[in-house]
């Protein structure tokens, strides 16, 4: 009688292959069935919460994964062909952001964490000032037939503060689970900013245009982490997950 002994090497191969499939195929689904097509020829979707699910589970390799091939497999499934070659890459960049913020968080020390949170906050607030100066006001046209509606500039500040005391917020007093929260929305921008400029240079679509799209995707960064954070942290609950680098002062919230 023959035994077959498996290597820790070969256990965490089969695992990782086993969350890949599995979060290759929820993002997928759930970025086909719940969607809302925009006037920007890109849709608002519900995607956005397993990927960040897949990278606070599986780490950057199944987040970069599951992200970028579910959610451009999608794009393709639903028509949407023209965006599949950008969502590739940026969703598979946002899940790698994601499981990399999470996964190594521990390796980094309070004080550089606060320092990168400083900076991020800084350049947050600059950036929306600048272009707020730049632009002065935008016009932004409502969806679903809801007509146009105007936009002052000076409520991008707004926005851009209120962000700001949020990535605080979740960092002062959510501790563990602040660290996936703020994984998430630091990863964010990522698919703001990259679907912004794809429509503009690939797709031809107008500047003005192609801003329409913005409030969708950051409500699909909030969105997501708002599911994903308490999916994560239930199921870590349960004793479902891997343990964690964290103590338990860290997972007390």
């Amino acid at each position: 009688m023959t035994t077959i002994q498996s290597t820790d090497n070969e256990v965490q191969l089969v695992r990782q292959i086993a969350l890949i499939a599995t979060f290759t195929a929820l993002v997928f689904m759930s970025t086909a069935i719940f969607t809302f097509e925009l006037a920007t020829s890109g849709y608002f979707n519900f995607g956005e919460s397993f990927v960040y699910i897949s990278a606070l589970i599986g780490g950057p390799l199944v987040g970069a994964i599951a992200g970028g091939f579910g959610s451009s497999l999608a794009d393709s499934f639903l028509g949407f062909g023209p965006y599949a070659p950008a969502t590739l890459v940026i969703k598979g960049l946002e899940g790698f952001t994601v499981g990399v913020l999470f996964w190594f968080s521990d390796k980094v020390g309070q004080t550089k964490r606060r320092v990168f949170l400083v900076l991020i906050s800084i350049f947050i607030v600059i950036f929306t000032i600048i272009l707020n100066f730049e632009e002065g006001t935008f016009t932004i046209y409502g969806e679903f037939n809801l007509g146009t509606y105007y936009l002052p500039g000076w409520i991008l500040i707004l926005f851009a503060l209120i962000l700001v005391l949020i990535i605080w917020l979740v960092e002062l007093k959510l501790k563990y689970r602040g660290k996936m929260a703020l994984s998430c929305i630091l990863a964010g921008p990522i698919i703001v900013v990259g679907y912004f400029l794809w429509q503009i240079t690939a797709l031809g679509v107008a500047i003005d245009t192609a801003l329409i799209e913005v409030p969708f995707n950051i409500a699909q960064v909030i969105i997501g982490t708002l599911i994903a954070v308490p999916i994560v942290t239930y199921l870590d609950e349960l004793g479902v997950l891997p343990a964690r680098r964290v103590d338990e002062t860290e997972n007390s919230v």
